[in-house]
């Protein structure tokens, strides 16, 4: 098996400002029409993601690429959160993660599922990728693997 063109490293407390530009970029165009965006809701929001043993940096290069957070149970791993750098979306590094998320997932017989805004146009990629819907909220669709 080949290595995949990623590692991770543990959350650190000066990762928060890196984390959180990410997940604002990405999220809060999309609230619009949604919800009130606010930011010191979702900044704790983003501290209890990051505080999780499951919240990891995921490095490039010797440098932060984004973050992600997940969780696993005895029968699925869930994708809670999943920021790529705007300088690292569009070169197959989404790609090679939930490829290597979802062998893992497939290697211990469990689901993989994530939950992904209505309007995120990253719901392309995951249907792409087989994902399929099997819930969903008023904000969001939960899809599966």
């Amino acid at each position: 098996m080949t290595a995949p063109p990623f590692d991770f490293r543990r959350v650190r407390d000066s990762d928060f400002s890196f984390c959180w530009r990410l997940y604002r970029e990405a999220l809060q165009p999309l609230s619009v029409g949604l919800f009130d965006w606010d930011d010191a809701v979702q900044q704790e929001h983003i501290r209890e993601a990051l505080a999780d043993e499951n919240a990891s940096i995921l490095v490039v290069d010797n440098g932060a690429a984004g973050w992600l957070q997940s969780s696993e149970t005895r029968f699925t791993i869930h994708l809670g959160h999943f920021y790529l750098a705007p300088e690292m979306r569009n070169r197959g590094l989404g790609t090679a993660f939930l490829t290597w998320m979802s062998d893992r997932a497939r290697r211990k017989n469990k689901d993989f599922t994530l939950e992904v805004m209505k309007n995120n146009p990253a719901r392309a990629l995951y249907e792409r990728l087989g994902f399929r819907p099997v819930g969903s909220s008023a904000r969001t669709i939960t899809l599966q693997l």
